[in-house]
């Protein structure tokens, strides 16, 4: 059976295997390469983070034909989501981790002082590499623009959330292994409870913003970039800051599932003309 034969049959788990086989391979490859190679190993982290994002194109190329490529990254890269919305995106993530920082110092703990915190231009900078090479590209067009309509399509949005959020968390998992990663001082247990809870907050504005990935390009961006200006993330040995921004993750998790109405929300079929079931 050939691959698209393959995929056509099950684009879920063709997804999830390609996304998973590619990104552990290069993550495998690389620190094994570093002291030899050190360019080719950065490349290969890179390369890595792009796992999901290209396993999707895959999957839609190969089972949506006559256009559905091309209509999908259209719905995708939908950015009409209203000012309301971009904000919400890029200053929730802020006021988080602003929050947990304010609780941390409360409590007699101190945070370091971020290189990027008195630069603007090396702040502004940041933006676009964090961006490109920090995860969301490489990243969201597969979990929230691919996987996530095809589990809202079966189990609906909260179930498809808390399916999601352990297969995203686990995907990370090579880089808790890899020094220089920001996974190599987070504890595992603490980084998967804040990938499910984070899971939830991203279905919850995708499915707010008429399944626009932009939105949650924006969100996972300044997720990965405040930090570099609010230093929450543990060092060693210090996870009190981090400790903080994961229950505050949580419980805005818990609103969104308790509070959304179900009817509020919008939700993009997985399953269009051109096709997207299976598996």
């Amino acid at each position: 059976m050939t691959l698209r034969a393959r995929l056509q049959r099950a684009p879920l788990l063709g997804f999830f295997a390609l996304t998973f086989a590619w990104s552990w391979a290069c993550w495998a490859l690389s620190p094994a390469i570093r002291p030899q190679l050190p360019w080719l190993a950065t490349l290969l982290m890179f390369a890595g983070s792009f796992g999901p994002s290209l396993a999707a194109i895959v999957v839609v190329a190969s089972t949506r034909p006559n256009g559905g490529l091309r209509a999908w990254l259209s719905r995708c890269l939908e950015w009409r989501i209203g000012w309301g919305w971009w904000t919400f995106a890029v200053l929730v993530p802020l006021a988080v981790m602003l929050l947990a920082a304010g609780l941390h110092i409360a409590l007699g703990g101190t945070i370091g002082t971020s290189p990027a915190s008195g630069h603007l231009l090396m702040t502004v900078v940041n933006l676009p590499l964090v961006l490109l090479l920090g995860g969301p590209m490489g990243e969201e067009f597969g979990w929230r623009g691919f996987a996530l309509p095809v589990l809202q399509d079966r189990l609906g949005w909260r179930a498809a959330s808390l399916v999601l959020g352990p297969v995203w968390g686990v995907w990370h998992l090579p880089l808790f292994f890899i020094d220089g990663t920001a996974q190599a001082h987070i504890p595992l247990a603490l980084f998967m409870l804040s990938v499910v809870a984070m899971s939830v907050v991203f279905t919850w504005l995708v499915n707010h913003t008429a399944g626009s990935v932009v939105a949650a390009l924006l969100l996972h961006t300044a997720i990965n970039f405040w930090p570099s200006v609010v230093p929450v993330l543990p060092t060693e040995g210090s996870y009190r800051a981090y400790a903080f921004v994961v229950s505050i993750l949580v419980l805005l998790a818990l609103l969104a599932l308790g509070l959304t109405n179900e009817r509020s929300l919008y939700r993009r079929p997985a399953r269009a003309k051109n096709g997207n079931g299976g598996s």
